[in-house]
């Protein structure tokens, strides 16, 4: 092959690798999955989160679980959200029905290294006033493992840095659950 036709051959793949390489990220740009918001009727734009309810012996549990949930619909959605009825077009009630702390890791010296955290949920949407049921799940399972180093100290501050997490991910799965139907 001649370096005429290298160069020619060479300007071509190269012309072919910038054109896949765009019509991949225009592709992934418009990327929507198919079940989007198709739970919510279009007249629901502001919802009710109230503080969720904690049957639980874990304080906190639930204020940390509605922070996050209220901010994920407003990050996620575009929706707005208020803690009363007052104004709203949908209500989500939220009840924390579990909490569990188990060690699953034990030391040589016979003291727990780790622990995994359980937490259970159940979340009901409903339309206002109507009281009709847009979603409902009873049966949210999050679960978390932390490692515990040092002294019984430190056994809490991870332990609330997992409850962030499950929390953050529980959010996410409601979310996700109301808006897109999964």
């Amino acid at each position: 092959m001649s370096r005429g036709a290298g160069a020619g051959l060479l300007r071509i793949v190269v012309a072919a690798v910038a054109a896949a390489s765009a019509a991949a990220a225009s592709v992934a740009c418009g990327y929507r999955l198919a079940g989007r918001n198709q739970l919510l009727p279009p007249s629901v734009r502001v919802i009710a989160v109230p503080p969720f309810e904690n049957q639980t012996r874990r304080p906190e549990i639930e204020q940390r679980i509605t922070e996050q949930v209220t901010a994920t619909f407003i990050q996620r959605g575009g929706y707005r959200t208020t803690a009363s009825e007052s104004g709203a077009d949908a209500m989500l009630k939220g009840e924390v029905t579990g909490y569990d702390i188990t060690p699953v890791s034990v030391g040589p010296e016979g003291r727990a290294q780790r622990y995994e955290v359980v937490i259970t949920a159940s979340v009901e949407l409903t339309k206002i006033p109507e009281g009709e049921v847009l979603f409902r799940s009873n049966h949210f399972v999050f679960k978390k493992q932390y490692d515990v180093e040092g002294s019984g100290l430190t056994f809490f501050d991870q332990e609330i840095t997992a409850i962030n997490e499950i929390a953050r991910d529980f959010a996410e799965s409601v979310v996700t659950s109301v808006l897109e139907g999964f």
